[in-house]
């Protein structure tokens, strides 16, 4: 008899613990901070929903590079951002109606689920001919070796008369033509690669703005 109790207060300590772990395990893969989530995701569609960031006003533009999704998207930031931008403080209309460009990266497939990789942020500037942004992949596996490392440059076209955008790095010799994606009246780019230098081309070929050295 006393065999057989013990037996039973084993066996309910053992799927006590069992039950315990996979709340834990299921707790770790996937707890909310803010407005997304931290974990891995069932099928791209819900990375998109759950794993940005930011909460995403437009789709720009979707890609794969080294096994990465690159995703561009645009965000309207929240006022509380803006306390530590002194220009931007005071200035609500600008803050109600202003759009960030953000890039993002992910990894993963529907079968084993998404990750979002990388690194987590905005930045802003207003520029009549256009906007250049960079940001870079940089991951390790568990022994320290490199298992992605690219960069991105993007931005918005403003000025109509641009055609192309075009970028070089500080040790090359010749440009490359960026992506250029149409969103409704709205225009962007898109650069794998480094981008110390980019400039707006006209349909004629001229240089209309350069930005960086």
């Amino acid at each position: 008899m006393k065999q057989i109790r013990l037996w039973l207060i084993i066996l309910f300590i053992a799927v006590s613990s069992s039950i315990v772990n996979s709340l834990l395990k299921n707790e770790l893969q996937t707890f909310e901070v803010g407005k997304f989530e931290f974990g891995k995701y069932d099928d791209f569609d819900e990375a998109l929903a759950k794993g940005l960031t930011y909460d995403m006003n437009r789709l720009i533009y979707i890609t794969r590079h080294d096994g990465v999704t690159i995703v561009m998207y645009t965000t309207i930031p929240d006022p509380v951002e803006f306390q530590d931008v002194m220009e931007f403080q005071d200035n609500s209309e600008f803050q109600n109606e202003m759009e960030a460009l953000v890039v993002q990266f992910f990894e993963g497939n529907n079968e084993e689920g998404w990750e979002l990789l990388g690194p987590r942020g905005w930045t802003y500037y207003e520029n009549d001919n256009f906007t250049s942004y960079s940001t870079f992949l940089r991951e390790y596996d568990d022994a320290g070796n490199v298992e992605h490392s690219f960069n991105v440059g993007f931005g918005e076209v403003n000025n109509p008369e641009i055609d192309t955008i075009e970028t070089t790095s500080h040790h090359e010799n010749t440009f490359t033509e960026a992506t250029m994606i149409q969103k409704g009246p709205y225009r962007y780019y898109f650069q794998i690669g480094e981008d110390a230098i980019v400039r707006g081309i006209s349909v004629d070929g001229e240089i209309i703005d350069q930005q960086g050295s």
